[in-house]
C-alpha cells in the first residue's frame, strides 16, 4: 500500500469515528442552569368548560401547559358521575385523550377533575385540583363543597375527598367497595373544592388513598368524616367542611400478659393502647377474681398510669393481696368504641406470691418543675413510683416558699396511691416559688422510706405586664347548638405554648405570652372533654371543628380584640 493510499485510509477511518461517536452521544444542554419549579396548569379543554347542549360523544381532551409524566394520569383524573367501565388514556405530545367506553348520557352535568398527584417530567405537581364541567343538557348542576382538610392540626395535601348519596350510611359496612361518584384531591394547603354537584343529601369521606384505587381501604387507610350531613338546594348552594384525618383500629383488645412487681403491682400489657385518664374513670371495670371462684374479687384501688398520653402498659394496685390464683377481668365498657362479643375480656391465669418489698419508693415526676405557668395552674403534683402510706398531716413533708422566705399557705390532698395534689392558695403574679420535699416523710405501704434527703424545687407565675391579650367572640352557624361547651386552643408558631379553654359564652379572651398564635376550637357535643373525630363502624360524624385563617399576633401589655372564631 502507497503512503498516499495509507493516509487516505487513515482519514476514512477518523472520520467513521467521528460520525459514529456524534451518533452515538447524547443530545443535551450544557450542564447547571436554574431547577425547573414551574408547576403545570391545564391551558384548555374539550369539551369547553362550562359549555351546555355539549355533543353526546365519548371523548373529553385537556391540554397542558407542559410535557406530563404520563404514568402519574391514571392516578389523578376523575370523572363524575363515574362511568361503568374505566375510561381508557392516550397522549399527542401535551394533550392528554380520555375515550369513554360509552358515549355521554343525555342531560347529565359531568365533572372532571385533575387532583394533586398529577405532574410533569420534572416531577412538579399541581398545588391544587383542576375541575370543569360540562353538560349534556341545558344547564349544568350549581351546588359546591369546599374546605380543608388536616392531620394532627397541619393542613394534609394530596387526600382524596369522596362525596356520596348519603344513603350509604345504612350500609356503612360495604362502604370500601363503593366508588364514590364525586371525586377530588386537596391541595397543598389542605384546601379542596367540588363544584358543580347537584342537588341532594351527600356524605363527604377524606381518605389517603394509597393504593390509588379510589376506594376507601378501610381500615388500612387514613380517613376523616365530616361534623355533619351535606345538603344542597337551590337555596343551599355550598357548604363548607373542615376534616381531621384519623386511623382506625379495628383490633379486638385482649390481655396480652399480667404479672405481679417488685412493688406488688399488677402490671397488665394489652394489645392495644388505652388512654390512661379513660383507664383511670373506669377503674370499677378493672378487677383481679380467684380463678376458683369468682365470688372471690379485688377491685383495682388505683393506677399508676395518668394524663393524657396512650400506653398499652399498666401497673395496677388492688389493695391488700393474698397468695392465690387469679385472673384480670376487664369490663367492656372501658373499650367503647370497639365491638367485644361478650361483657368481659379475661387474662390468662397466673399465680399471686406476695414478696416482701424492699425497694425504696421515688418520686418520678413533680409537674411544675422549671416551668412557667398562670396563677390558677399553680396545682403542685407528685407522681411516686409505687402506693405511698396515705399522710393526714403534710406540715413536714412538703413546704413552699417565695423568693422572700415567705412560707406560703397549700392545700394537700391524695389523689390516690400514686399521686399527691398540693393547690397553692395565694399565687401571685410575677413571683418565682420554692417547693421543698421531704423524702423521710413518703413511704411505701411496707414502710420503707422515700430517702433521707431535702430536694428543692423551682418555679414561677408570669409577670402580667409581659403579657399580651387576645379577645373575640364566637360565631355558630346554622344548626349548631350554641349552648354546648366550646374547647378554644391558642398554641404559638413554634409549638412550645399552648393553652386551652372551656368556653360556654360567646366571648372569649386569653392573656398570653407575646408571639404569633393560632387559634383553634371544636364544640364539644359529648361533653367530654376531648375532640371526638367520628368513626365507621359504629357510624358518627366529628365534632365540629375551626381554625383562624391567620396567625394572630400578640403584642406585652396590649389588647388584641375583635377577633371571630366560626363555627359553620
Amino acid at each position: 500500500m502507497t503512503k498516499c493510499h495509507k493516509k487516505l485510509s487513515l482519514l476514512i477511518s477518523f472520520t467513521l469515528i467521528i460520525i459514529f461517536s456524534l451518533n452515538c452521544a447524547e443530545v443535551a444542554g450544557p450542564p447547571g442552569g436554574p431547577k425547573d419549579e414551574t408547576v403545570p396548569t391545564v391551558i384548555s379543554t374539550i369539551p369547553s368548560s362550562n359549555v351546555i347542549n355539549a355533543m353526546t360523544d365519548n371523548r373529553i381532551v385537556i391540554s397542558f401547559s407542559e410535557s406530563m409524566d404520563k404514568k402519574s394520569i391514571a392516578d389523578a383524573v376523575f370523572i363524575s358521575p363515574r362511568p361503568k367501565d374505566s375510561p381508557t388514556f392516550s397522549w399527542k405530545k401535551n394533550n392528554l385523550y380520555i375515550t369513554l367506553v360509552d358515549t355521554f348520557s343525555t342531560n347529565t352535568t359531568y365533572v372532571v377533575t385533575i387532583g394533586t398527584a398529577i405532574k410533569d417530567i420534572r416531577g412538579n405537581k399541581l398545588e391544587n385540583s383542576y375541575s370543569f364541567a360540562f353538560s349534556t343538557g341545558e344547564i349544568i348542576n350549581a351546588g359546591a363543597i369546599s374546605g380543608f382538610i388536616f392531620e394532627n392540626d397541619k393542613p394534609a395535601s394530596g387526600i382524596t375527598i369522596g362525596l356520596y348519596d348519603f344513603s350509604v350510611a345504612d350500609s356503612i359496612e360495604f362502604l370500601d367497595s363503593l366508588y364514590p361518584p364525586y371525586l377530588t384531591q386537596s391541595g397543598k394547603n389542605g384546601e379542596f373544592i367540588l363544584e358543580y354537584l347537584p342537588d341532594g343529601e351527600y356524605l363527604a369521606l377524606a381518605y389517603d388513598d394509597k393504593n390509588k384505587n379510589q376506594l376507601l381501604n378501610y381500615p388500612a387507610e387514613k380517613f376523616g368524616l365530616p361534623d355533619k350531613v351535606v345538603f344542597l338546594s337551590k337555596e343551599n348552594l355550598s357548604q363548607e367542611l373542615k376534616i381531621s384525618l384519623i386511623s382506625a383500629d379495628t383490633s379486638k383488645p385482649a390481655i396480652i400478659s399480667v404479672g405481679l412487681t417488685k412493688d406488688n403491682l399488677i402490671k397488665t400489657r394489652f394489645s392495644k393502647t388505652l388512654s390512661c385518664r379513660s383507664v383511670n374513670n373506669h377503674l370499677d371495670q378493672i378487677e383481679l377474681v380467684s380463678d376458683s371462684a369468682e365470688s372471690i374479687s379485688f377491685p383495682a384501688v388505683s393506677v399508676k398510669e395518668s394524663g393524657e398520653d396512650e400506653t398499652n402498659s399498666f401497673n395496677f394496685y388492688f389493695g391488700q393481696l393474698r397468695n392465690d390464683r387469679y385472673r384480670l377481668r376487664i369490663g367492656a365498657k372501658l373499650f367503647r368504641d370497639v365491638r367485644i362479643d361478650s361483657s368481659f375480656i379475661y387474662g390468662e391465669p397466673f399465680d399471686i406470691q406476695i414478696l416482701e418489698d424492699s425497694t425504696l419508693p421515688q418520686l418520678e415526676n413533680f409537674t411544675l418543675n422549671g416551668k412557667t405557668i398562670y396563677p390558677d395552674e399553680a396545682i403542685l403534683k407528685f407522681d411516686f413510683s409505687e402506693p405511698i402510706e396515705l399522710l393526714s398531716s403534710f406540715d413536714s413533708s412538703i413546704q413552699v416558699y417565695d423568693t422572700d422566705d415567705n412560707r406560703q399557705v397549700i392545700s394537700c390532698n391524695w389523689i390516690d396511691n400514686f399521686k399527691l395534689s398540693a393547690l397553692l392558695n395565694n399565687s401571685e403574679w410575677g413571683k418565682s416559688y420554692y417547693v421543698i420535699y421531704n423524702e423521710k416523710a413518703f413511704a411505701d405501704l411496707s414502710g420503707n422510706l422515700s430517702g433521707d434527703s431535702i430536694t428543692v424545687f423551682k418555679f414561677s407565675i408570669y409577670n402580667f405586664d409581659s403579657l399580651g391579650e387576645i379577645s373575640g367572640e364566637i360565631k355558630y352557624g346554622k344548626g349548631l347548638d350554641s349552648n354546648s361547651i366550646a374547647y378554644l386552643t391558642a398554641q404559638n408558631v413554634s409549638g412550645d405554648m399552648r393553652l386551652t379553654k372551656a368556653v360556654n359564652k360567646a366571648k372569649f379572651n386569653f392573656t398570653l405570652p407575646s408571639g404569633k398564635y393560632f387559634l383553634s376550637g371544636f364544640i364539644d357535643k359529648n361533653a367530654n372533654g376531648a375532640y371526638n373525630a367520628g368513626s365507621l363502624r359504629p357510624f358518627r360524624l366529628a365534632e365540629t371543628i375551626s381554625f383562624s385563617p391567620d396567625t394572630i399576633r400578640v403584642r406585652t401589655r396590649f389588647e388584641t380584640s375583635g377577633l371571630m372564631l366560626e363555627f359553620k
